[in-house]
């Protein structure tokens, strides 16, 4: 199962290589930079993580988020307003990472590599209304729709997972490439102190 499931995304990665640019129609907004080829999200917990996995670290931010659903921002520690990027920030000092050190979610536009849809483990900014107001999560897949799965704190009074609406994203974000290698590094220690 995990073999055929890693032939299809390198199929399907492979695939998205090969493709010209412009062979995907008619592009409605050329908003990021760094576009990465389409690949297929997965649906359930293990292919999501599997897949996440494909980057390093990716994997980690997901998990880690995923791990405090249901809990509330005084059970965490956080400030009990406004706390889905001191959320975040959280996850990823968990997962032996610095985030961006901000409580404002649209810091994390700053925070990486811009990607052109959403995918597994990428961060997720939102927008609400007012000139600086925002939602920031991480990616776990997306609906049918095409929809962002996004697992955050602040939806509501705890961490949560929800479908949010494509047109409500400002951007999904990839974490910089020596915050990815710090959490893997931090995972490793980890499992070596465990032996």
């Amino acid at each position: 199962m995990k073999r055929s499931i890693a032939l299809l995304i390198t199929s399907v990665f492979l695939a998205g290589a090969i493709m010209p640019a412009n062979a995907t129609g008619n592009r409605q907004n050329d908003r990021f930079a760094n576009i990465e080829p389409l690949e297929t999200l997965t649906r359930s917990r293990s292919d999501a993580a599997e897949a996440a996995a494909q980057v390093p670290g990716a994997a980690m931010v997901l998990l880690e988020a995923l791990r405090w659903r249901g809990r509330t921002a005084k059970q965490l520690g956080l400030p009990t307003q406004l706390w889905c990027a001191d959320f975040m920030n959280f996850v990823f000092k968990k997962a032996g990472a610095k985030g961006t050190s901000s409580r404002a979610a649209r810091s994390f536009l700053q925070f990486g590599k811009k990607l052109d849809s959403p995918r597994v483990g990428a961060i997720a900014i939102m927008w609400r209304k007012g000139p600086n107001n925002g939602h920031v999560g991480v990616v776990r897949g997306t609906d049918g729709q095409g929809n962002p799965i996004v697992v955050s704190g602040n939806h509501g009074p705890t961490v949560t997972q929800s479908v949010y609406p494509k047109h409500k994203v400002l951007a999904y974000v990839m974490p910089p490439d020596y915050v990815l290698e710090d959490m893997a590094a931090a995972a490793r220690a980890a499992a070596l102190a465990k032996q």
